[in-house]
Order: C-alpha cells, then sequence, then structure tokens
C-alpha cells in the first residue's frame, strides 16, 4: 500500500517564483535576496508547504559547528494562516534533525514579541534559554566610556580557549553569540580552532574580563563584540578597544552588541544604539551535551 503523499519537501532553486509569490506581510524579504544561496548551501536547508500548486509556508534551518541546528527562516502566506502549516512543517524537520546522527541541539530565536512563532515554538517542545537585546552602535556614532588603556590582544589559540573556558562558570549572558541572531549554548566544540583564529580577543589590564570582536556581514559589515558581563560602561578601556580595533579595520564596520536585560538597564544612553525588540532563544539538546 502507498504512503500519502506529504505536502512538504526540499525547495530547489525552481520554487523562487513560488516563494517570491507568497503575500507574507514582510517588506523586502532577505530569504528572497539569498535563496540561491540557500538551496545550494551544504550547511543550509529550506523546505516549503504545499496546497497543489501553491507555496502556504516555508522553513529551514542552519548547521554550525558542534552539531548546532538553528531553525528558521519561517514564513507564511497570510491566505493560509491558523492552518497549522508552519507548526508541522517546523516538527517535520526537527523530526528529520532528530534522526541526524551529526546533530546534538536544535534551537530557534524569535522576537519577543513574535507572539504567533513563540507560540509554535512552545507547541515544538522547544525550552525558552535566554532573552537577548541586540544593538548595533548607530551608524557615525562613536561611544566613549570610562576611559582607560588599549586591552591587550590575545593571539594564541591555547590563551583564547583558557579565557573562553571561564564561560562554563562566569556568563552574563547564558550563551555565545557565534554570529549576529545566531546565539547557542556555549560549548567547546562550538568554537573550533578556525572560529577562534578568525576572532580578535582583547584581556583588561586586571585579566578579569575579555572581549571578543568577529566581523559579521549582515547586509553592511559589523564588528560582533562579544562580550559576557553587563559592565560595559564601568570597564576602564572598553570602549577605547572598541573604537581602537574598529578603526584599523579597513571594513570600517559598526560596533553590534548583545546585552542581558541587565546590561540594558545600564546602558547610560540609549539613543546612542540602534533599539529594536529582544530576542528569545529556545532550543534543546538531542543527544550528549558537548
Amino acid at each position: 500500500m502507498n504512503e500519502p503523499l506529504l505536502p512538504f519537501r526540499p525547495l530547489t532553486i525552481d520554487d523562487y517564483d513560488l516563494v517570491r509569490n507568497m503575500q507574507t506581510g514582510i517588506q523586502d524579504d532577505y530569504v528572497l535576496h539569498i535563496f540561491p544561496d540557500l538551496i545550494q548551501s551544504k550547511t543550509q536547508a529550506l523546505f516549503g508547504w504545499f496546497d497543489k500548486n501553491r507555496l502556504v509556508s516555508i522553513a529551514g534551518y542552519s548547521i554550525f559547528p558542534g552539531g548546532y541546528a538553528m531553525l528558521g527562516r519561517l514564513r507564511s502566506d497570510i491566505r493560509f494562516r491558523e492552518n497549522g502549516h508552519a507548526t508541522s512543517l517546523l516538527a517535520y524537520i526537527i523530526d528529520m534533525l532528530i534522526h541526524t546522527s551529526s546533530v546534538n541541539w536544535i534551537g530557534a530565536n524569535t522576537n519577543i514579541h513574535n507572539y504567533r512563532a513563540r507560540k509554535v515554538l512552545k507547541k515544538l517542545h522547544l525550552d525558552e534559554l535566554t532573552t537577548l537585546y541586540s544593538f548595533p552602535v548607530k551608524a557615525n556614532t562613536i561611544i566613549k566610556g570610562k576611559e582607560g588603556e588599549i586591552w591587550t590582544k590575545i593571539t594564541s589559540l591555547t590563551d583564547k580557549r583558557k579565557l573562553i573556558k571561564q564561560l562554563k562558570i562566569e556568563n552574563a549572558l547564558h550563551v555565545y553569540p557565534f554570529e549576529c541572531y545566531y546565539p547557542m549554548p556555549y560549548s567547546d566544540a562550538l568554537l573550533t580552532d578556525e572560529e577562534l583564529a578568525h576572532s580578535t580577543f582583547y584581556l583588561n589590564p586586571t585579566n578579569d574580563r575579555f572581549m571578543i570582536i568577529k566581523n559579521d556581514q549582515k547586509r553592511e559589515w559589523f564588528a560582533h563584540v562579544k562580550y559576557f558581563w553587563n559592565d560595559h560602561f564601568e570597564q576602564a578601556g572598553f570602549w577605547n578597544t572598541i573604537n581602537h580595533h574598529v578603526n584599523h579595520d579597513g571594513l570600517h564596520p559598526r560596533p553590534w552588541f548583545d546585552f542581558s536585560k541587565e546590561g540594558v538597564a545600564n546602558i547610560p544612553n540609549i539613543k546612542l544604539f540602534d533599539v529594536s525588540d529582544g530576542w528569545i532563544l529556545y532550543g534543546k539538546w538531542i543527544n550528549v551535551q558537548l
């Protein structure tokens, strides 16, 4: 007896027009700009729910080092919402990832006020892990904090690994912001030697604080600052170091920060940042935690 044909499948380059014709309410959707790359990528995938010849919902995932799978790109045609398509599609993807031996963790990141997506993620039994506020410094803005000497650059991979192991003990963010919009629970496996080699570490003069800066392109270039305490404006030389780093980068990236709720409360002038809705990270370990 033949099994019933599933309404969802991986998308191909031939599905571009179907994606473009979805009525999602999203203006200038970036998925349309990167669609060919998503389809051809070895670490990303995109699936669609079809109603005959119409595409009613899409979703996908990205794979990161250490077996991390981050769900995303969830969109539904407004003409077909409230039919459970998004939940069923994500459930199918999650089931597929659970049965993939190389995947150890599954997660998703969504805005605090995206109640529709949050409801879906709770139905899929993903746990709420942490809330972050991702704020880039406003364009052409230089932030001056507590004066102090520029922090020491750390270049040795061994020394870098010694520093990040502290995150198992002390981490106000409760996660590692791997990329802009992609925070994940910290593990040694997440940060490969290649990742560390492309990340710039700075250690403060009292050896009790460090920051990591790595460039990340999200339409424009950002200097993604990874800092794991809430005292951005209390640490001498913190902002001097960031300004020095950016000034010597030929890409001239804008600094980008992931703040905890307490970190946001400590910002003396919020108008210095491009403020947006906070993000809630959901996820669960499906194999041995690394």
